[in-house]
């Protein structure tokens, strides 16, 4: 499939609603994470809106198109403010 904007356009568009920046001290952790390639177990909303948990390490994070992203050791990208939890800690709030 070819994005006429790209693909972080179209990832957050496909997800119907403006991006809410995290809370900066979730931010921290998932920074923490990187650096110290934890095993963390990741629970995030798919964007049909179904919750998916997996146990995984953090690639990086990137900001496109207004929306900051966390990407998986597979490439894929996650939607931060999609995130449920990160070790069991519920994503609560914003900068």
């Amino acid at each position: 499939m070819e994005y006429k904007h790209g693909f972080w356009h179209f990832y957050l568009m496909e997800n119907n609603s403006p991006y809410i920046p995290i809370a900066c001290s979730f931010y921290d952790r998932i920074e923490e994470a990187i650096v110290l390639r934890k095993v963390v177990r990741l629970a995030y909303l798919q964007p049909d809106g179904t919750e998916r948990c997996i146990e995984t390490r953090l690639k990086d994070t990137q900001t496109q198109d207004k929306g900051e992203f966390l990407l998986l050791p597979e490439g894929e990208p996650i939607r931060m403010d999609r995130i449920v939890s990160l070790d069991g800690e519920p994503l609560l709030g914003s900068c």
